[in-house]
């Protein structure tokens, strides 16, 4: 992930995300553009590295930079303002990029 470019965001978890490591790329992550039926993702999904680059006192939202594995992906969307979800078997966590 170093040499891809990645953005500054605001990511609010459902869970508490002190079980990730600080400023280490975190993998498996997706961003779901298409419909989830059953278990299965129908349409387009994208691998989304996050490197949680601090932790905000008393919650469990964070700060981090996240981006996309491949040129491919929809790297347009990721622009001041730009939210979406987060899923790793469920929605975990909502990100705003700054």
């Amino acid at each position: 992930m170093e040499s891809r470019r990645s953005v500054k965001a605001f990511i609010t978890w459902e869970k508490d995300p002190a079980q990730f490591p600080l400023n280490m790329w975190i993998t498996d992550i997706i961003v779901n553009y298409g419909e989830l039926k059953g278990k299965h993702i129908i349409g387009n999904s994208w691998m989304v590295p996050v490197r949680i680059t601090g932790f905000v006192a008393g919650t469990w939202d964070t700060f981090a930079d996240v981006g996309f594995l491949v040129d491919e992906a929809p790297w347009h969307l990721l622009v001041s303002g730009y939210t979406f979800r987060l899923w790793a078997g469920k929605e975990i966590a909502t990100v705003k990029i700054l």
